[in-house]
């Protein structure tokens, strides 16, 4: 039985200026209420089931960063606190108050919490809706395309942020074998 030569170690990576490591993911998770403001372009968005009722959509938007911010890194008690640099890309799990960020896809967008506003005609049992501001470099900005789709249970439901945009390709699905890790440090009902 012949011998099967050893696998030779990789050669050094190499990269060429201008250029950063990108892995298609975000390096952490930012929580505007806690967290403080995030100033970014919003790229796309993911969404999966909600870790709360599955039967409902969770989404996060991935906004890349115009200016170094506090992100959480990790879930419950690996979670820690570090500074996502400028240029990296990062989510914002997305609650009912963002819904203007749909459409600010390629925009400037400084997204501050603002607190929280009671819903007429919501039960007094349900939380207020958090609210936050939006401040632009343009009015206009392309509708955030959902570039992974991870649900199962809530497959079928369609929302203002689930609704394809016209002529969009169709979302990439998690393929087996992929990374499939969840990475979601809360779940935010819209």
């Amino acid at each position: 039985m012949a011998k099967t030569p050893p696998t030779p170690a990789p050669k050094k990576l190499e990269t060429r200026e201008g250029l950063r490591k990108n892995t298609g993911d975000v390096v952490g998770f930012k929580d505007c209420e806690k967290q403080g403001p995030v100033y970014g372009i919003p790229r796309a968005f993911k969404a999966s089931d909600s870790k709360l009722d599955k039967s409902k959509p969770s989404w996060f938007v991935i906004f890349e960063l115009l200016e170094d911010t506090k992100v959480t890194e990790g879930t419950a008690e690996d979670a820690k606190e570090i500074t996502a640099q400028k240029g990296d890309m990062i989510g914002v799990w997305v609650k009912g108050g963002m819904r203007p960020l749909r459409k600010m896809g390629g925009l400037k967008v400084l997204m501050q919490y603002n607190g929280v506003k009671k819903i007429p005609g919501r039960p007094p049992a349900q939380d207020p809706m958090k609210v936050f501001s939006f401040d632009t470099d343009k009015m206009v900005g392309e509708t955030l395309l959902c570039i992974e789709d991870n649900r199962k249970e809530s497959r079928n439901v369609v929302n203002a942020w689930l609704t394809p945009a016209k002529g969009a390709p169709p979302v990439r699905e998690r393929q087996p074998g992929e990374d499939d890790e969840e990475t979601e440090p809360y779940d935010f009902p819209s």
